[in-house]
């Protein structure tokens, strides 16, 4: 379970924040797609911001989702976390941060399905 503070309210259902830890670390890897090798270049952070909740949140919402509106909403809780971390300790880099966090959104929006439907039997 979360204890920072800051990261506790970001938006998550109530099993999320209820997993375990070995669960966490079985379907969370924070930003990027699992076993890609293209994760190496997308951070946790927004320049400096760490964010890595906010990803393992949406990937946990990728995980039990099972319908295109369950992945649409993952990824609106993703850019309100996202937004919701920036304007909590953005500092003044917040309009670059939140450029970035537009770009995340717009990618998993756009690229996310292989991702979201990934080892779902009935996708």
């Amino acid at each position: 379970m979360c204890t920072d503070k800051n990261q506790s309210r970001l938006i998550s259902s109530w099993a999320y924040k209820n997993i375990s830890v070995e669960e966490k670390a079985l379907i969370c890897n924070g930003a990027g797609a699992a076993g890609y090798w293209i994760n190496c270049f997308i951070p946790n952070a927004l320049y400096g911001l760490d964010c890595v909740e906010a990803f393992n949140i949406h990937d946990y919402d990728y995980e039990v989702g099972v319908s295109l509106a369950d992945k649409d909403r993952a990824d609106n809780n993703l850019l309100t976390n996202l937004l919701m971390l920036i304007n909590e300790r953005g500092g003044w880099l917040k309009w670059l941060r939140t450029n970035r966090a537009l770009k995340y959104y717009q990618a998993v929006n756009e690229f996310g399905k292989h991702a979201f439907y990934y080892g779902k039997t009935n996708a």
